[in-house]
């Protein structure tokens, strides 16, 4: 079941369930099938130098059975990491979109995480109390739920740590789903890990 579990924001520069069009450039017809935006962050909130940029926590809900898509992964794009290139305050995914072909046995589960995505999001469009993305803390050292799994950026350097989001909050995803959101400023680059328990 979904929890709406906060009624405010840690911040107001946090906005809720931003539209597709806001977030990716195109194709948004293919990529609407496969991300769901949570949340879009002013990155001024980080630090200062970056005001006038933005950054979103993205949702997703890839196949670990389709061996087939492996052909698309790359240093940032694969298991349970997937990567942006971010490019005036919009997302390009930096691998094909074929990356989230799904097999017959995981349909059901893809399925199940957009409809239930969608009902939080209409619920909070609907002007009712919870978002249900609860109140995100920006900043600082992520809780891992299992190993330290900091992306390095292509100098070999630590990226950024932005939030963290456990994603039952608003969507089934038939386990217990943490996602990380890392950036590097220098590279323009927004990565996103996920653990699972």
């Amino acid at each position: 079941m979904i929890r709406n579990i906060f009624k405010r924001f840690y911040n107001r520069n946090i906005t809720p369930f931003p539209e597709i069009k806001d977030v990716f450039l195109e194709p948004l017809d293919e990529l609407d099938k496969v991300f769901f935006p949570v949340c879009t962050i002013r990155l001024g909130d980080i630090k200062k130098e970056w005001e006038d940029e933005k950054i979103h926590l993205i949702q997703f809900n890839e196949d670990p059975y389709n061996d087939d898509t492996k052909q698309y992964f790359n240093d940032y794009c694969k298991d349970n990491m997937i990567a942006f290139d971010l490019v005036n305050s919009k997302y390009r995914f930096k691998t094909d979109i074929k990356y989230f072909q799904v097999s017959p046995k995981w349909e059901k589960c893809l399925n199940d995480t957009a409809r239930t995505y969608q009902q939080s999001k209409e619920k909070f469009l609907q002007n009712q109390e919870d978002s249900g993305i609860g109140l995100l803390s920006l900043g600082g050292e992520p809780e891992w739920w299992q190993h330290d799994n900091t992306p390095i950026d292509p100098d070999g350097n630590p990226m950024e740590f932005i939030t963290e989001f456990e994603t039952g909050t608003i969507c089934d995803d038939w386990c217990s789903k943490k996602i990380y959101l890392f950036y590097s400023h220098k590279f323009k680059m927004a990565v996103q890990v996920y653990q699972i328990t």
